[in-house]
């Protein structure tokens, strides 16, 4: 009973309007599924069109279709994935004749792939999908695909998006990469082309849109481990860049109060549990793993004050790291001593995890003429 209500609510969900492969060896009603599962796929969508097709097989467990689909969503690399392993299990026997070329693609040495396509496309001159496979990168042949084969259009539309958002093959222009996308959607409401342009709107420094696309893109995919969910953390981070900061430079301040304060439970709060920190002294000794053990032991020194200030950053393209540049000045006493003026520059490194921003490096020198820490006895 739950198998067929889950394929019967696929059945009405789909509105299968682009019939990839005319003649499968599927039954009616997976051939239906087959072919959206088919689209999903061109779509890049294909974690979806995984669920398609095993919906299919559901169906009909001898919808050879299905498992060709299913193999071609495999690693291409003989070394890795079981692709090469799932073809052979199949029956090419059983296969209808556009499934037999389309399997034979799939199963030929890179050397062969040409060689089996033209063949397909010989037999098959009206077939979209091996049309489509002979699309390739360029922006032009997808437009003319999407001319020929309007009805089918979706996958060849994303790239058409992409050439006019960046200006790859066409000149750039926005309003038709706009164009370009609703017209995917309309064919294909997936959550490709939503991830597609907020890859666009980000690189013009468009942030908000972006992270407004990739949570449409999200929102078909919203469960733990959906491939779009690194994108919509990439572009909030963007978007709000100046908390990011303020709350990294806050971060940098706590913790140097905690270590002054042999504060361990804040200081591990800090860290990452899976990479030791690393760090150089203003002594300018040698690097080390920070010790958390070992917090506290220089009680010779003793701090007054100690102010962080002048604080700098910079990131990677997708802000899962930071690197905080500052200067730090205070001043101590050893064992009862006079005052020593400290005036350091430093740096650190961060990282985001999924329990926030942790460091992992920090690197710390004296100002000209100035001191540091002292030198460890």
């Amino acid at each position: 009973m739950k198998n067929l209500l889950i394929t019967t609510f696929l059945l009405i969900a789909f509105n299968s309007h682009a019939q990839w492969i005319s003649k499968t060896s599927c039954s009616k009603k997976a051939a239906m599924i087959i072919n959206e599962a088919i689209e999903s796929r061109l779509n890049v969508e294909h974690l979806i069109a995984l669920g398609q097709a095993k919906a299919a097989l559901i169906l009909d467990p001898n919808c050879g279709c299905a498992k060709i689909l299913i193999a071609s969503l495999g690693s291409s690399n003989e070394n890795w994935g079981s692709r090469k392993e799932k073809l052979n299990g199949i029956s090419r026997t059983s296969l209808s004749g556009e499934e037999k070329a389309w399997y034979d693609i799939l199963i030929a040495s890179d050397a062969q792939v040409k060689e089996k396509l033209n063949a397909a496309l010989a037999s098959y001159p009206s077939s979209p999908m091996f049309n489509y496979f002979s699309v390739g990168e360029d922006v032009n042949a997808s437009i003319e695909f999407a001319e020929k084969f309007p009805n089918y259009a979706s996958p060849a539309l994303n790239s058409i998006t992409y050439g006019y958002g960046r200006g790859e093959d066409v000149t750039a222009d926005y309003a038709k990469a706009i164009e370009s996308k609703n017209k995917s959607i309309a064919l294909h409401d997936g959550p490709n082309i939503y991830d597609s342009m907020a890859e666009i709107e980000f690189e013009l420094g468009n942030y908000q849109n972006a992270l407004d696309n990739q949570l449409k893109a999200l929102d078909f995919a919203a469960g733990g481990g959906s491939p779009y969910w690194t994108g919509v953390v990439k572009y909030w981070h963007h978007n709000n860049k100046e908390e990011v900061i303020s709350n990294l430079v806050k971060n940098q301040n706590e913790l140097q109060t905690a270590i002054t304060e042999g504060d361990k439970e804040a200081v591990l709060s800090l860290m990452d549990g899976n990479n030791p920190m690393y760090t150089g002294d203003s002594n300018l000794e040698g690097f080390y793993e920070f010790d958390i053990s070992k917090l506290g032991d220089d009680g010779n020194v003793k701090w007054k004050v100690l102010e962080l200030y002048d604080f700098s950053s910079q990131f990677s393209p997708d802000m899962s790291t930071a690197v905080l540049s500052f200067y730090a000045k205070g001043n101590y006493s050893v064992d009862g001593g006079e005052d020593v003026a400290y005036r350091t520059r430093a740096s650190s490194v961060w990282i985001r995890t999924n329990e926030g921003w942790k460091i992992i490096h920090a690197n710390w020198a004296p100002q000209r003429g100035m001191s540091g820490i002292p030198v460890t006895n």
